[in-house]
């Protein structure tokens, strides 16, 4: 198995949920922690929540390709380099298809996958010296978009097309698309049109959709948070992986 003590992990959207909390378990396996994402005192309190010393909270919106090189760099002097990315930003609409207009599809694939490509081209330099792994959080749904999830499935899918061609330019390179089904407690849905969720989850329980968030339901943002940490600490390149709950555990499960 390998270890995380004295790593260098840069957590793109570690401002809250999963991401927030990749950070803090990085942190507590002893890595030093480059938190980034938009929202800075979120992130000063992350820093100040994680195990150990010399993290740094770097403000970052993704959307913005200068934002990105100097989010990079910023993380590589304060932590003395980057052995690893992990993206785990995203914008997560609901919103039927036929109301879905050209401002929602942009806005999402600015986050979902112009982001992802920034943050990559701009750490590449430094995976490639450490021989490190970048991670991305896709979506168990994107074999079967959920009705009202379609731009998101979309977007998860064309980042996980975006991730395997970096494999293929770089095949020294460890890149990994991490799948997680549903995940409690990140905030995702606080700003949904509750009304219009209610509506679809009717809709979604008759179709057949929820099964591939797993036979034990939703992950909490520690499991999916731990899956991730899994595929860093193993030994093996883990090139796709679908992490679901399991009823049978009080944990993640790997498909």
């Amino acid at each position: 198995m390998k270890t995380l003590d004295g790593a260098k992990i840069l957590v793109v959207g570690a401002s809250s949920g999963i991401g927030r909390q990749i950070g803090l378990q990085a942190a507590a396996s002893g890595a030093s922690v480059a938190f980034a994402a938009r929202r800075v005192e979120l992130l000063e309190d992350a820093v100040a929540a994680a195990a150990g010393r010399g993290h740094v909270a770097l403000e970052c919106d993704v959307r913005d390709d200068g934002q990105c090189v100097a989010a990079v760099q910023n993380a590589v002097d304060a932590l003395g380099g980057v052995d690893h990315l992990v993206y785990a930003t995203a914008i997560d609409v609901l919103v039927r298809l036929e109301d879905a207009g050209a401002g929602t599809w942009a806005d999402t694939f600015a986050t979902n996958v112009y982001g992802a490509a920034s943050m990559t081209r701009a750490a590449l330099p430094h995976l490639i010296a450490a021989k490190g792994r970048a991670v991305y959080l896709s979506a168990s749904s994107v074999p079967r978009p959920l009705p009202g999830m379609g731009v998101y499935a979309a977007s998860k899918a064309a980042l996980e097309t975006m991730v395997t061609a970096w494999q293929h330019e770089h095949p020294d390179l460890a890149f990994t698309t991490v799948r997680v089904g549903s995940v409690l407690g990140t905030g995702v849905t606080d700003s949904w049109n509750h009304e219009l969720l209610a509506r679809l989850a009717d809709e979604w329980t008759a179709g057949g959709y929820l099964p591939s968030n797993g036979p034990g339901g939703a992950l909490t943002v520690e499991q999916a948070a731990a899956a991730v940490l899994a595929v860093l600490e193993c030994p093996a390149w883990l090139r796709e992986v679908t992490a679901v709950s399991d009823p049978g555990r009080d944990n993640y499960r790997f498909d």
